[in-house]
């Protein structure tokens, strides 16, 4: 009776036994995949590709955990050797395709895939990845024509519609993206994306109310989506309904947005409804987003003015002229240099009235005195007009004088300025 007992458990044990012994080593690399031990897997499959390196099932094994691991370089390698043993092997040329491309080579998993698509022209998979890569390479037009064919077989896919919608989008064919975003919304109503793109394409195509509708169409769906109800506010806005514009964006900082956009366009709707009280704040934190944006800086400083806040008021004027209006030394060496290019280039009578607008810019400057006079000296041949400049240019150098020149070829403005005095005055007489 014991003996009985104990086969069947010697029955078991010799099963698996048997199945450890017919397993090979793809069925036990591919377990170590499954369970995401891919460096087991690689130390596993090369002593048996020392054995016999053509094994093609084996390579794509090793490409694929070396891939796991982000070894792309090396499971490129490892793929091309199994493509020499079975080059037209579907899993393996896609296996590399997908290495070059998370390796960044669009360009070489591009030519892979297309080997793949002559092989597999039905296959959508691979026309998709083809297209997908053109766009990323910027080919929109070789994408459109990858994927208008797989429009006209299937026009209820919404990757392929939305996607020839960004390929029309990036060519400048608004009617075309337009037409296809639509498309897609048919297929996924709710898509915030699309749905974002083809607002934009309406409002810079002037058909506002339009771009509305399809911003509270998707707001029924989704009340919270922020980026929608912000163009939702600003189609409002540019209808001239600044109540509603104003709910609008006032609901976006309610739901956490304090961007630019947003606080400025609420201030803007404020502001032109009169409420400037309840603008200033939103000018306020929209210039603490950019303290360059002079337009924000003068709404927030006649907002605060006009709500009683005159020292604010005035503070943030002043700041909008120093915004809009650059430093006289700045403007200054700007008209110097416009007029050094136009002189170069034989446009006297326009360099010298640039210079005359550096030295209105920057009085203090005063070698710009000399430059004007020898633009009129050398340049224009009207020493007389250049005699008034040499000596206001002498004057001041009186006061700051000019540093040494320790070349003693070289002639110093002054004594440049002297001797050319001397020399008109002369003729003068």
């Amino acid at each position: 009776m014991r003996r009985y007992r104990i086969l069947p458990g010697l029955l078991f044990l010799i099963s698996v036994i048997t199945m450890a012994q017919t397993r090979g080593p793809v069925d036990e690399v591919k377990l170590l995949m499954e369970s995401c031990r891919f460096s087991q897997a690689i130390r596993l499959v090369e002593p048996a590709l020392e054995k016999d390196s053509a094994q093609p099932d084996l390579l794509l094994l090793k490409g694929r955990a070396l891939a796991s691991l982000y070894r792309y370089r090396e499971a490129i390698a490892a793929l091309k050797k199994a493509l020499l043993i079975d080059s037209t092997n579907i899993r393996i040329l896609n296996e590399l395709a997908d290495a070059y491309r998370q390796l960044g080579d669009s360009r070489k998993a591009l030519t892979v895939f297309r080997k793949i698509n002559t092989r597999e022209p039905a296959n959508t998979y691979f026309t998709l990845q083809i297209a997908t890569l053109c766009y990323s390479l910027e080919d929109y037009l070789q994408a459109v024509n990858v994927l208008l064919p797989s429009y006209k077989a299937d026009s209820g896919s919404f990757f392929v519609a939305k996607q020839l919608g960004n390929c029309y989008h990036e060519l400048n064919r608004p009617d075309s993206a337009i037409m296809f975003y639509r498309q897609a919304l048919r297929i996924t109503p709710y898509d915030p994306n699309v749905t974002g793109k083809l607002v934009n394409l309406l409002i810079h195509r002037d058909e506002v109310a339009l771009a509305l509708y399809w911003t509270q169409r998707y707001l029924m769906q989704d009340s919270s989506y922020i980026p929608i109800r912000k163009q939702c506010g600003y189609c409002y806005y540019l209808l001239i309904d600044f109540v509603s514009a104003a709910k609008q964006f006032h609901e976006c900082a309610r739901l956490g947005d304090s961007s630019k956009f947003t606080m400025k366009y609420l201030g803007l709707s404020y502001y032109k409804q009169q409420k400037y009280d309840s603008a200033a704040p939103c000018f306020h934190t929209a210039f603490q987003c950019d303290t360059s944006d002079a337009e924000v800086c003068f709404y927030y400083g006649v907002s605060a003015y006009r709500s009683l806040d005159v020292n604010t008021g005035l503070k943030y004027l002043n700041c909008t002229l120093r915004l809009l209006m650059p430093s006289g030394q700045f403007l200054s060496t700007l008209y110097s240099e416009l007029a050094d290019a136009n002189t170069s280039k034989g446009n006297a009578d326009t360099a010298v009235t640039y210079l005359g607008k550096a030295l209105e810019a920057n009085p203090a400057n005063n070698t710009l005195r000399f430059k004007i006079a020898y633009q009129y000296d050398y340049h224009l041949r009207k020493p007389f007009e250049a005699l008034p400049y040499y000596r206001e240019f002498l004057k001041n150098s009186a006061r700051e004088p000019e540093p040494a020149i320790k070349d003693p070829q070289k002639v110093s403005y002054e004594d440049y300025s002297r001797n050319r005095i001397r020399e008109i005055t002369s003729k003068k007489k």
